[in-house]
């Protein structure tokens, strides 16, 4: 009885938002505001759906993905009832956000290959419908048209692989693995197909919430789906393109003067990271962190209006003073150490954590990272007692949180997942590379020539625009 609700629920969560975008099409332009507050309702109930569906679902992995698209689709069309307030070009934004829901919810439940496949160009054709709500603008039709060209080529692999999967058998499965790569590389905006994403910077920022926190990660989500194909020639690949895309969009980030092309670079820095896991067969780590990358970025994408105010506040502040050679070091030794530390307390404090769990120790790793880099800049600023207490007293509940919600999702997650590929010793090789990479990155911004060559690399000039 649960597993025929389950399929129930998910069918309604593919059906129900298509048949609103239809809506919208029709009495949209009449009434925008009502079209536009039903879209957020009917992304909001399906949410609410996935989450009572999620305990009974037959396939775990489907349910988490169903709960980022329904989340992200809540969080951005509630958010443009408001943006696109008296904008003739609402109902277009409200229409495509559902289709793109409905699309994204029929890839994350497909259970053959065909599905999957007509999922996934759903999607990336919907996209392309939103990215051309301002399409009068020259910058908008170029982003259209590189994304047009990458997904195309990205589509037609994937096809191929289907048609080879379907007719020719294991003979293929080499090829097979790789077209499936090239595939999720250029959903993903990973090199060689990078250029699409930071040309789409001239779409509503609404838009560029669902892409950044849903389309980009449909890479992974390909990859994780088709994980048993997987080969080691492929994962090669994958792990490749993965170091290479981190490190030029951790870069171009650092350089990019704007909020919203920083963030582009981010994200493909972000899904550099996830193509790692991937490659790795870290599918655990993988879905957390593209699930978890998703809510974040929806949440930066949407809130980047501020970021004026806020950088005039952050002016208005005293700047930190300079510190002593050995208050530097107290503050580094801080900012390295206390991280690990809290995590390990966290896992300590966790009897069900799976130690030695390549997918969790590498999302660690990452914590780890992303704490320390957030915990040297606060005690830059603040360089007192007070200031390294009150980092122990945020991070460790925050590190144990962390910690617990891990094992967690990792527990849930497991059975849905294709096993592992790698060894530990090429995992821990991989990451300590990755790492390596990123302690270099960080010395760019202190060489202005190599500043400058990371902001023309980021300069995108227009191949043409669609008439």
């Amino acid at each position: 009885m649960f597993e025929t609700t389950a399929t129930h629920a998910a069918t309604m969560l593919i059906v129900v938002p298509a048949l609103m975008a239809l809506a919208t099409a029709i009495v949209g332009r009449r009434a925008p505001l009502a079209t536009a507050r039903l879209g957020t309702a009917t992304a909001t109930a399906g949410l609410l759906i996935a989450a009572l569906n999620a305990p009974a679902a037959h396939d775990h992995l489907a349910a988490a993905l169903l709960l980022l698209i329904f989340g992200v689709s809540a969080v951005a069309q509630g958010f443009a009832v408001h943006y696109l307030a008296g904008d003739d070009r609402a109902p277009w934004f409200t229409c495509g956000a559902l289709l793109l829901t409905s699309s994204a919810a029929a890839m994350a439940t497909a259970t053959t290959m065909v599905g999957l496949a007509t999922g996934w160009t759903a999607v990336g054709l919907t996209l392309c419908f939103l990215l051309a709500t301002y399409r009068e603008l020259p910058a908008a039709r170029d982003g259209v048209r590189r994304t047009l060209v990458a997904f195309a080529i990205g589509d037609g692999a994937l096809w191929i692989a289907v048609a080879l999967h379907e007719f020719a058998g294991d003979a293929t499965r080499p090829l097979i693995a790789v077209l499936i790569v090239v595939a999720a590389l250029s959903r993903s905006a990973q090199i060689p197909f990078h250029r699409w994403l930071p040309a789409t910077l001239a779409a509503p920022t609404p838009v560029s919430a669902l892409l950044h926190a849903g389309v980009v990660n449909g890479g992974g989500v390909l990859l994780v789906k088709l994980g048993a194909l997987s080969t080691t020639v492929a994962s090669g690949i994958v792990i490749a393109t993965g170091i290479a895309s981190m490190a030029y969009g951790a870069v171009l980030m650092l350089v990019r003067p704007d909020i919203k092309g920083a963030l582009a670079y981010s994200t493909m820095a972000q899904m550099g990271f996830m193509m790692v896991t991937c490659g790795l067969g870290l599918w655990a780590a993988a879905v957390i962190h593209l699930i978890g990358h998703g809510f974040y970025k929806a949440t930066l994408f949407l809130s980047s209006g501020s970021a004026i105010a806020r950088h005039r506040r952050h002016h208005v502040l005293a700047p930190p003073r300079e510190l002593s050679w050995p208050r530097r070091w107290i503050v580094a030794a801080t900012a390295i150490l206390l991280p690990p530390l809290t995590l390990a307390a966290g896992v300590a404090l966790m009897p069900s954590w799976q130690h030695g769990h390549a997918s969790e120790l590498a999302l660690l790793v990452f914590a780890w990272v992303t704490g320390s880099t957030a915990l040297l800049g606060w005690l830059r600023r603040q360089p007192t007692t007070g200031g390294f207490v009150s980092a122990v007293l945020l991070l460790t509940p925050a590190a144990i949180a962390y910690v617990a919600v891990v094992g967690a999702v990792s527990r849930y997650l497991h059975p849905a997942l294709p096993a592992p590929t790698t060894s530990p010793a090429t995992v821990w090789a991989v990451i300590a590379a990755a790492l390596i990479v990123l302690a270099v990155i960080a010395s760019v911004r202190r060489s202005p020539r190599l500043y400058t060559h990371a902001l023309s690399a980021g300069t995108l000039h227009p191949t043409g625009a669609l008439r």
